[in-house]
């Protein structure tokens, strides 16, 4: 097995993306997300970025041997006034293939992504994991994270979904 390789995601990428953050999105609702899930969730993830690509949204894939094995999402975004109005990044979403883990593939890409943000000039960088990812979460302690806030969900007991 070859060294793997961290870079922007192109078109012909999306696809195999897609499908590997349908992946992720069943393992975040396996480890208790509650938020509604709409249908082919890899595409409107896609979707949910691609008109900012590139400007403010940087897909990053991995891979090892011409196969993509995982990717990033990073964003930068304005914080409030209130909150000092700087502009910060934020990784967003991270997965990497079962049989690429442990293989410090998640590190590489997740630096990659930091570098550009630094590069594009952010404050700081932010990043929302599960609770009970510790994994992910022992990752992003070894890059310089810390806990800074904490998100918590109220689902009414008398919410319906309404069809789409």
């Amino acid at each position: 097995m070859s060294d793997p390789i961290c870079r922007l995601a192109t078109e012909e990428d999306f696809p195999a993306v897609a499908e590997m953050y349908a992946r992720l999105d069943a393992l975040m609702r396996r480890m208790g997300m509650t938020l509604p899930s709409p249908e082919d969730v890899g595409q409107a993830w896609i979707e949910s970025f691609q008109r900012t690509l590139g400007r403010f949204s940087f897909l990053h894939v991995a891979e090892i041997d011409g196969e993509l094995v995982g990717f990033t999402l990073s964003v930068i975004k304005r914080v409030p006034p209130h909150r000092g109005g700087v502009i910060v990044g934020e990784i967003t979403d991270m997965w990497i293939n079962p049989p690429a883990r442990r293989t410090r593939v998640g590190e590489l890409i997740a630096r990659v992504a930091l570098q550009l943000l630094r590069d594009q000039g952010v404050h700081s960088v932010e990043a929302r994991f599960l609770v009970k990812n510790d994994p992910v979460w022992r990752l992003a302690e070894s890059l310089g994270f810390h806990l800074e806030l904490r998100t918590a969900r109220l689902i009414w007991d008398d919410y319906v979904e309404e069809d789409a």
